[in-house]
């Protein structure tokens, strides 16, 4: 049976450096990774986590607190708990959900009990108050979300602000000075919701840049209730012919409300949309869109939380993943 110094000499690098791979204690160079993974991939090695767990007093275990708003898209969420416990999984870590409606005091639990060694707090709004046990205790913790103040906390989140200008300069450059901003309702972003409130000051700001008007539209809460208003609102007489869409469930329903409409993309009206790339395969969405890149961030994510479970001490980080335009044809030039 090979072992973690059969490893390192196939490898060719210090017994230290396999053990970062494995465990994620510290940034390891991309070729450098490789050729540990190679190692271990050829010399068949396997970890124990049972006995790892026991030598380094870990439980092996990411706890996940979710806190999930009833305006958001269950769909939505999904991608992200899928793509976290394949990126634990990697590193030879499980997943626990917390999703007790206390998230204060799941998190104060689970930190007291020490049943996870770290903490992913998703659906982060502004002032959540899940920081405060873990700001008072210093336990290892990241956030998928970028509030204003990160209390000293990893942060982790697509950079919304960069994907609003992108989709609000692409409608812009084909000629749209009016837009229909369908957006998420009103009592998400009273709750502090980052990514919703991120997007719209930023398509706000670059709107008025461009010289666009946008009329916004807050959707109700439920799919069918979506569908019905973007009906209502795609026939009214003299309504923008372009929309801007960050709403989940209004992506995953405009198809539909298009055709209640009885109006085609793009010759009749033009859409842009910010959603995750798992929602646009599973509901076949053809808009040019900004994906939100839940693998990438998920990728983020765990690799700064284990990064702060082996070094408790190293300066918080907070880091945007770069948004990337994905060109279809739903969008026309208007003269």
């Amino acid at each position: 049976m090979a072992t973690i110094a059969d490893v390192a000499r196939e490898a060719g690098v210090a017994r230290s450096t396999v053990s970062a791979v494995l465990n994620g204690r510290k940034l390891v160079m991309p070729e450098t990774r490789k050729r540990v993974e190679d190692a271990i991939a050829k010399l068949d090695y396997s970890v124990n986590a049972g006995a790892r767990a026991l030598a380094t007093s870990r439980t092996m275990t990411i706890g996940v607190v979710v806190h999930f708003h009833r305006a958001e898209f269950t769909p939505a969420l999904a991608t992200y708990l899928v793509a976290l416990s394949d990126a634990a999984t990697g590193h030879g870590y499980s997943v626990t959900l917390l999703t007790d409606a206390d998230g204060p005091g799941a998190v104060r639990r689970a930190v007291a009990a020490r049943r996870v060694d770290g903490l992913v707090l998703l659906d982060v709004v502004e002032n959540d108050p899940r920081l405060e046990p873990i700001v008072g205790t210093g336990f290892p913790a990241v956030m998928i979300g970028m509030p204003h103040d990160a209390r000293g906390i990893d942060a982790v989140d697509l950079d919304f602000a960069a994907g609003a200008g992108l989709l609000v300069d692409h409608l812009a450059r084909a000629g749209h000075r009016r837009a229909t901003f369908v957006r998420w309702p009103d009592e998400l972003y009273a709750a502090g919701g980052t990514h919703a409130l991120r997007f719209a000051e930023a398509a706000r700001d670059r709107a008025a840049a461009r010289g666009m008007s946008l009329d916004e539209v807050a959707c109700p809460v439920g799919p069918e209730r979506v569908r019905a208003l973007l009906a209502e609102r795609l026939r009214r007489a003299g309504a923008p012919d372009a929309l801007l869409v960050h709403n989940d469930a209004a992506a995953a329903m405009l198809p539909f409300a298009l055709h209640d409409a009885g109006l085609r993309v793009p010759q009749d009206r033009s859409v842009v949309s910010l959603h995750s790339a798992e929602l646009a395969r599973l509901y076949a969405l053809p808009f040019t869109s900004v994906e939100s890149e839940p693998d990438a961030v998920v990728h983020d994510a765990v690799e700064l939380l284990l990064r702060r479970i082996g070094a408790p001490d190293e300066r918080p980080v907070a880091r945007l993943v770069t948004p990337r335009l994905v060109r279809r044809e739903s969008v026309a030039t208007r003269r």
